[in-house]
């Protein structure tokens, strides 16, 4: 670098830390996260806003380097012992709230018309929450000793690790992989084998190396080794086809299971504080303030999508993991917040070349969205911050109370014993079926063109065309393994029907209180069902030249069932809130104090 080049990029650090500091400092005036004023600093001096920097190239490499130490600290924050300690409980209520914002992400993108990479990027940038913003702010509440934070912990830390694991396979299949299910397949694995690999060698080897240089006594020597440690799986990552970002994620990890690691944290702290402001100021600078008109309208539906959906799955969640409605809202609201994991997949999505460009300012968007609407939700809901309602809490309570039928499944030794074996009982088999579902469409996916180029050589007469028989053949195959875990959920709900009847209904008004408890649950697992099968099915289908509408058309019917069964869901609910179920489940929330 010449003299003139260093100044430069001297003044570039200059203005991006004291810029980034001056944004920060107003949105703390303001109340609201000074993630915000690190971007928006970013826009306003970026090539696309007054132009103060144009180096997009230098802007792009400073942006990955903080992508990189950002995910190596969130490796070294991260530990095994940790989900272990949080218990399977807990970690069911975490993968609840993410399966919920997924579905609705993929499915709302899907019918926008975008593909199903498209889709599924979406998913993974609306599902996972800031870790930076929910945990200050539960901080600047003063709910760090609250079982509400230790909730928010264990969730973050279940998204972290879906967000490491959807960079990895959306990575590789936006890099040229089809995204069909054999394509899928093989990503997964080869993912999990690097993954496997490096972790199983790395915990055995790194920890070692770590205490022989502690035994050299050099202050820094831990350190500075765990930093070039990082930097070298993520070389390593980059060259075997991963992404840097994950190799420097795992090396975080394995440096983590060392005794060593707590001092080494503390060392890289202040290290992930400087460039995360400068990864957030550069992701600013990055979008093109121009495309953002054009993408207000669409921006609008997914912008509600992901605050009412993230509320919804987190309130959800933590109804199941026991919280109150209050304590169920609090973490509704903290987790609303996007971040660091939405722009790292947009960014890598983008920079594929693999999704529409127009994706990074919809995140931009969305994600301000989010940011700017948590304080507002913390104050509108019964929340800790604020107990007082500004809605009729009839919109929370059908959500609340199914949260807690699964918690009441779940609360007591003997209900786990219960719940165990109704799972051992069912899920087998209803895992067994959905896997013969995913492998006819896999080998028909896989095998389509020689079966259609067979019938073609062969010269078989046909009404229809190749491709639309071997579709009919394929839907004919799954009617059977669809319709036994349809049986093996009706038989589950059952089961769950009988023990919550026991355990909240009074034995007179049982029979009249007991089928719309069924009935309910039914519905609620019918509608998961039907999520599921739209997801596995719709990129089989996608592909049919002859019937391009197809998609839209099972999504329609899938969507339009999924309705009718949550109406009912609503009218029978109505019927519950009259009986003793509501007044067992509003009792134990009064009988629950926060900690």
């Amino acid at each position: 670098m010449s003299g003139v080049e260093v100044t430069e990029f001297l003044a570039l650090l200059a203005l991006l830390l004291g810029g980034g500091m001056i944004g920060a400092g107003i949105m703390k005036k303001i109340k609201f996260p000074t993630i915000i004023g690190f971007i928006l600093i970013g826009m306003i001096a970026g090539p696309y806003g007054l132009g103060i920097v144009d180096d997009v190239e230098l802007i792009n490499l400073l942006a990955e380097l903080g992508i990189i130490i950002l995910l190596f600290v969130v490796g070294l924050e991260f530990s095994l012992q940790k989900l272990r300690k949080a218990g399977i409980k807990a970690i069911i209520v975490g993968m609840s709230e993410l399966s919920i914002m997924f579905f609705l992400a993929y499915v709302g993108a899907y019918s926008f018309g975008w593909t199903h990479l498209e889709s599924l990027y979406l998913a993974g940038i609306l599902s996972i929450s800031s870790t930076a913003i929910s945990l200050r702010i539960m901080r600047d509440l003063k709910l760090v000793k609250t079982k509400e934070f230790n909730t928010v912990i264990t969730i973050l830390i279940v998204e972290d690790l879906a967000a490491v694991l959807l960079l990895v396979i959306l990575g590789n299949a936006s890099a040229g992989a089809e995204l069909d299910f054999t394509g899928v397949g093989i990503l997964i694995l080869q993912s999990l084998t690097f993954f496997v690999i490096a972790l199983g060698l790395g915990i055995k080897l790194i920890p070692k190396l770590l205490e022989k240089i502690h035994g050299l006594n050099i202050p820094e020597g831990p350190f500075i080794t765990a930093l070039a440690l990082g930097f070298g799986l993520a070389v390593l990552a980059h060259f075997l086809g991963q992404s840097s970002a994950i190799g420097a994620f795992i090396m975080g990890m394995i440096i983590a299971s060392s005794k060593h690691s707590e001092s080494i944290t503390k060392k890289v702290l202040p290290l992930r504080d400087f460039f995360g402001v400068i990864f957030f100021v550069s992701i600013g600078m990055l979008v093109n303030i121009n495309s953002i008109p054009a993408v207000v309208l669409i921006s609008i539906p997914i912008a509600i999508l992901a605050v009412v959906g993230k509320f919804v799955g987190n309130f959800f969640g933590a109804s199941i993991g026991g919280h109150d409605v209050t304590g169920a809202s609090t973490i509704g609201s903290v987790m609303v917040p996007r971040g660091e994991f939405s722009f790292i997949m947009a960014k890598q999505a983008v920079d594929s070349g693999a999704v529409r460009d127009s994706l990074y300012p919809v995140t931009m968007l969305v994600t301000l969205v989010t940011m700017f609407c948590m304080p507002l939700l913390l104050r509108i809901f019964p929340t800790l911050a604020d107990k007082s309602s500004a809605i009729p809490m009839r919109i929370l309570n059908p959500i609340h109370v199914v949260g807690r039928f699964f918690y009441n499944l779940m609360n007591t030794p003997d209900d786990n014993n219960q719940f165990t074996k109704m799972l051992k009982a069912h899920g087998p088999k209803f895992f067994v079926n959905l896997t013969i579902v995913i492998a006819i469409l896999a080998v028909i996916d896989y095998f389509n063109d020689d079966m259609i180029m067979m019938i073609n050589e062969i010269g078989i007469p046909l009404a229809i065309d190749p491709e639309i028989l071997l579709t009919i053949i394929s839907m004919l195959l799954i009617i059977y393994p669809v319709v036994a875990m349809l049986g093996k959920i009706e038989k589950l709900v059952t089961n769950i029907s009988d023990v919550l009847s026991t355990k909240l209904i009074p034995a007179d008004t049982k029979i009249i209180e007991e089928k719309p408890l069924h009935r309910l649950l039914r519905n609620i697992f019918f509608v998961g069902f039907i999520l599921i099968l739209i997801a596995i099915i719709q990129p089989y289908i996608g592909d049919i030249e002859f019937i391009p509408f197809l998609p839209f058309i099972i999504s329609g019917i899938g969507l339009a069932f999924a309705i009718i069964l949550i109406a009912d869901s609503v009218f029978v609910f109505q019927k519950l809130s009259h009986g003793h179920i509501m007044d067992s489940l509003m009792k134990e929330d009064e009988e629950s104090p926060h900690e």
